[in-house]
């Protein structure tokens, strides 16, 4: 069996022929460490009358360290990930050795690695430098060099080696959304797959549809393509269901409009005695369980339970809508859905929802893992692969 390694939130898993097992990022473990040590080196100034008097005793709260693994990949039989912890970003190298160290390849404050494919020595990589766009390039997993080959006013993600044609980069790329005074919109265009030659930096276009985002392209040994089809806004309402629940919008809008008239008139609000109102905290719940997969914000609790309805499949918190595709000459044929990540190994596709990893060969469906928060995977190369 192949070897399958994942992401799963700050965790480093890997599927093998004795199950599953799951490695720390050791650059994650040591900003933790020393951010608690610099609080508790901190911690008198939080204590005593003196930080009573002032009110600061509330920052001697536990530490609270977002930190996530953006990206895995293979090279020479380690672990290639990407992660973001603390306002930094890097690569790191990690044996599948539990005792050995990990090396440290690529790092930066100024940009996150977001996603990262390998071929021998080489790291596909995708470079977000603000809020709106990003760019596709090369990290050298040996000196440690980056070169990005795209710019401009888009969002250009999940850069892959093409593994018929090793020369040729395969991306995705979506225009960036702006309002009148330049300004980021929230909103991509459909994103479209592109195809750069490294030898002459032509760039082709792949594969295009009008009313969806076509993502993570990737190929097989055989040059077959294959991607996620995803809908640029999920529809959710009918218009059936508009005209059931328009007299409960109606008189929402009334109360809201009678809210703020007695705010503005009244200096006070008509929730305020109910615990919600004004609450700086209420919301926060609702925010936590949303998250950003793959440049998309999703709530993944609302998705999780929509998808509980589906019978005839178990499916994660990535909505149906996202369909791993796979390119023919006719209509494109569709392999999964519910689909965030997946790899073309030697012996099947493997692909994510989320909580669970799956593999798809000779049209037979197999689940391999739960997890609790997988975003990206990768199976193993052959070791004629890492000799390039």
């Amino acid at each position: 069996m192949e070897k399958v390694a994942f992401a799963d939130g700050e965790k480093i898993g890997v599927i093998g022929e004795d199950g599953v097992s799951f490695y720390e990022s050791e650059t994650i473990a040591r900003y933790r460490e020393y951010a608690e040590t610099r609080q508790k080196n901190d911690e008198w100034k939080y204590s005593g009358e003196g930080a009573r008097f002032r009110g600061d005793t509330a920052k001697n709260a536990a530490v609270q360290t977002d930190a996530y693994v953006n990206g895995v990949a293979w090279q020479d039989g380690k672990i290639v990930y990407a992660y973001t912890v603390g306002g930094s970003s890097g690569v790191c190298r990690r044996p599948q050795d539990p005792k050995a160290r990990e090396e440290h390849i690529y790092s930066a404050s100024d940009a996150e690695i977001l996603s990262v494919q390998t071929l021998g020595p080489s790291v596909a990589v995708t470079v977000k430098r603000d809020e709106a766009t990003s760019q596709v390039g090369i990290l050298d997993g040996n000196t440690s060099e980056l070169v990005t080959f795209t710019e401009g006013d888009a969002r250009d993600a999940n850069a892959a080696f093409d593994a018929a044609h090793p020369m040729w980069i395969l991306f995705d790329s979506a225009g960036a959304g702006r309002l009148a005074n330049g300004e980021f919109s929230g909103q991509y265009a459909p994103a479209v797959l592109m195809r750069l030659d490294r030898e002459t930096l032509a760039l082709e276009e792949v594969k295009r549809d009008g009313k969806n985002s076509c993502v993570k392209p990737k190929t097989d040994a055989d040059g077959a393509l294959y991607y996620i089809r995803r809908p640029n806004k999920e529809r959710r309402d009918s218009v059936v269901w508009d005209i059931l629940l328009f007299p409960f919008r109606l008189v929402k809008a009334f109360f809201g409009l009678l809210q703020a008239f007695t705010v503005i008139f009244g200096k006070t609000s008509l929730t305020s005695d109910m615990g919600t109102g004004n609450n700086p905290t209420s919301g926060r719940k609702q925010d936590a369980r949303k998250l950003f997969v793959d440049g998309r914000l999703i709530d993944a609790e609302k998705e999780e339970k929509r998808n509980r309805k589906r019978k005839d499949h178990t499916y994660g918190f990535i909505p149906a809508s996202w369909k791993l595709m796979k390119a023919a000459d006719g209509a494109d044929e569709v392999l999964a859905s519910g689909v965030c990540d997946f790899s073309v190994g030697r012996e099947g596709i493997y692909y994510t929802d989320g909580r669970h990893i799956y593999k798809l060969s000779g049209g037979k469906e197999t689940k391999l893992a739960d997890t609790k928060c997988c975003l990206s995977l990768c199976a193993e190369p052959s070791a004629e692969e890492f000799d390039f």
